[in-house]
């Protein structure tokens, strides 16, 4: 496993937020708590961002930029599954790599905020969005080794995978219920 002493420090720091939710019987992630923890466990590391589901922390390591992304257990998995639609053989070439993930933290690679060309933002959004992944902004792209790369996407999501009542009706062969109500007028 890469980078084993910020894995276990990780996993530390989850089971302070699961002691933590236990002991308020809540579920949200604790973020004053997560603030207060961060600096014991990693010492050095900077708060690089916050978005609606992640915070974002710069944690150092000796040869290159890492970051710990901790949000909720669901928020990460979407991370996972979008990093992992892309095939192996090309995953690193256009998405930051994730070493590993915990319960409620995520390390990964992160690089350098600089200005990307629309071109190249078109050109990596192309590429992924054959494998089902959307949001490539600006603010998601990174220089990591020399290259532009992905730190963060979402994978699309269809409006209706099969649950309306309609789709079901119409995979069993029912009929639709405009057909009773034709009959019923007749």
């Amino acid at each position: 496993m890469r980078h084993k002493r910020i894995h276990e420090r990780a996993k530390l720091l989850d089971q302070l937020i699961v002691e933590f939710n236990a002991s308020r019987h809540g579920t949200q992630l604790p973020r004053q708590q997560i603030f207060a923890a961060i600096p014991l466990l990693f010492p050095g590391s900077k708060h690089a961002g916050k978005g609606v589901f992640k915070t974002v922390f710069k944690v150092s390591s000796r040869s290159r930029d890492l970051v710990i992304k901790i949000a909720r257990p669901r928020s990460l998995r979407n991370d996972l599954e979008a990093y992992r639609k892309i095939p192996k053989t090309i995953r690193n070439r256009y998405f930051a790599k994730i070493y590993w993930s915990t319960r409620y933290c995520l390390l990964q690679k992160y690089g350098e905020e600089v200005s990307v060309p629309e071109g190249r933002r078109k050109d990596l959004a192309k590429k992924v969005a054959q494998y089902g992944l959307v949001d490539v902004k600006y603010a998601n792209i990174r220089m990591i080794d020399g290259a532009f790369k992905i730190v963060d996407a979402n994978l699309t999501r269809a409006k209706n995978q099969g649950n309306s009542k309609k789709q079901k009706r119409r995979q069993f062969g029912w009929p639709s219920l405009t057909d009773y109500e034709s009959t019923i007028v007749s």
